[in-house]
C-alpha cells in the first residue's frame, strides 16, 4: 500500500502529465516578482495554471520532500473548474478536475498532522 506522501505525488505526476496533455503547461517560469505575490493564489500576477505548475506543485513536493505539515484544508477544484471553463475546456478537461479534486481530498486530510500522520 502506497503511503500518503507516495499518493500525494502520484497525484502531483498525473496533474502535471494532464496539464501537458492539454497544453495548459507554461514553457516561460514567471518573473520572481510576479511569483513573489501575497494574494491568495497569485491571482494578481499569475493565470490559475501558472500558479499551479509554478506554485502549488513545487510547494507541495517541498512538503513532502521535508516531511513539513500542512497548514491549511485544500480546496482548490472550484478555482480549476471555473478557469477551465473560462478557457473553453470544459469537456476534455474532465479528468484534470478529477486529478485536483482528489488532490484536495488528500491533502486536506492531512491538515493539523504531518505527512507521516503525527500529530503538530
Amino acid at each position: 500500500m502506497n503511503t500518503p506522501q507516495q499518493q500525494i505525488q502520484t497525484l502531483l505526476s498525473e496533474l502535471e502529465h494532464e496539464m501537458k496533455r492539454l497544453d495548459l503547461r507554461s514553457k516561460k517560469r514567471p518573473t520572481d516578482q510576479a511569483l513573489a505575490s501575497e494574494q491568495p493564489f497569485c491571482y494578481d500576477t499569475l493565470v490559475f495554471g501558472d500558479w499551479l505548475q509554478w506554485v502549488f506543485v513545487p510547494r507541495i513536493q517541498l512538503v513532502l520532500a521535508r516531511d513539513l505539515s500542512l497548514s491549511a484544508k485544500s480546496d482548490i477544484a472550484p478555482l480549476a473548474e471555473v478557469w477551465l471553463k473560462e478557457r473553453g475546456l470544459e469537456e476534455e478537461s474532465l479528468r484534470l478536475v478529477d486529478i485536483i479534486r482528489t488532490l484536495d481530498r488528500q491533502l486536506s486530510i492531512y491538515v493539523g498532522f504531518s505527512v507521516d500522520g503525527a500529530v503538530q
